[in-house]
């Protein structure tokens, strides 16, 4: 079970990564009208900053309460059941 856990913190790591990207890259898209509007300030990048964790938060706690069943269910049910 610790290699499952390991393979997917790996796994995290680069999902991380990629909603890390993705994430920058649609908010200034998305907000870009009021960049040109208004010009690009502290305030706001301040602001990116905490929907960026708030959501970060939220995708760690679901990825991890997920992977965690299927691996719990893959080795406590599904493994058991082989064996005997």
């Amino acid at each position: 079970m610790k290699n499952a856990f390991k393979k997917t913190l790996r796994i995290f790591k680069y999902l991380s990564i990629v909603f890390s990207v993705a994430f920058w890259i649609y908010m200034i898209y998305d907000d870009f009208i009021f960049i040109e509007k208004y010009g690009l300030r502290l305030e706001y990048i301040g602001l990116w900053s905490m929907w960026y964790f708030t959501f970060f938060l939220g995708f760690a706690f679901y990825f991890w309460v997920i992977a965690s069943l299927i691996i719990l269910i893959y080795h406590k049910v599904l493994k058991r059941t082989k064996v005997t």
